[in-house]
Parts: structure tokens; sequence; C-alpha cells
């Protein structure tokens, strides 16, 4: 396998960005993807593929953000996810060490990912790469009255630019 390229995703990766959210456990359309990608565009967001053998080798999806815990800003991984053909052959770390630079080039000395239980392996990957764990992960799924199915209830208009 060739080193992986790392550059910024762009539409016409969305099939392979769904494919590979699939492989996350989370299906969606490629074009569903791309518009939630479209809409998280901004200075302090980046989604990034990795490229290896002429493929879509994985991805990863982070966000700059302030937190009410400290003063130090923060980046968090939303998501991140490598082909399972491509597992165990350094993508992922390339991905990582592009967050890396990505956080450096903007100042913030913090990064935190959420990771389900289930992902005992992921889990180890992270430890190698540095991560520590730290506390637990809940969720609550509550129903929005009124709300059209794939709606959004965060509206751009609604957002306030950084």
């Amino acid at each position: 396998m060739s080193h992986p390229v790392i550059r910024e995703a762009a539409p016409a990766d969305a099939v392979a960005l769904a494919a590979l959210m699939a492989e996350l456990g989370y299906p969606v359309a490629p074009g569903v993807l791309w518009s939630r990608i479209e809409r998280m565009s901004s200075p302090l967001h980046s989604t990034l593929v990795a490229e290896a053998d002429g493929v879509m080798a994985g991805f990863v999806g982070c966000s700059a953000l302030l937190i009410y815990e400290s003063d130090i800003p923060t980046c968090w991984i939303m998501a991140l996810s490598v082909a399972s053909r491509f597992r165990r052959r350094g993508v992922g770390r390339a991905l990582l060490q592009a967050v890396e630079c990505w956080c450096a080039d903007r100042g913030i000395p913090d990064i935190r990912l959420h990771s389900g239980n289930v992902r005992g392996e992921a889990h180890q990957f992270y430890e190698a790469c540095g991560f520590k764990r730290a506390g637990f992960r809940f969720t609550k799924s509550l129903p929005i009255p009124n709300q059209a199915p794939g709606a959004s209830p965060i509206a751009d208009e609604n957002i306030a630019p950084p």
C-alpha cells in the first residue's frame, strides 16, 4: 500500500464517504451525507479523506469549539472511519496526524472524541495514538413534535457565525 494522501473532502467523495459511514454502522445516502457536510462547512470544521492505492481508504471529521469547563479551545473528532481492507495499515494514524496538524495550525491543544462501547479495537487504537480514556458518554433521543422526517431542528439561520 502506498502512503495515504490526505486532503479535504469534495462532492465527488460522497459515495465513498457514505460507504465509510455505513461501515461505522450509520448507513446514509450519499446526497444526504454531503448535504450535512455542506451545512457544517466553516473554518471551524474539517472533513478530511485519506486516499491509498487510488481509492478512498478512510475519513475523519472534526470541529473546533469552545467548552464550558475550560478556556482552552478544543477539537472534537465527530467521525473517523477506515475501510476494513485498509485497517492496521497506517490510514487511521495518518488521519489523526492530519487532525493534529489542523489543530496546531489553529492553536487548538486539546482533542476529544467519543467511541461506542462495542468498539474495543478502536479504543486500543486511540490509546496507542496517545488518547486517554476519560469518562462515559450518555445519550438520549427526544421526540420533536411537528418536525418533518429528516428535517434538522437547527436551521442554518439560527447558527451564529464564528
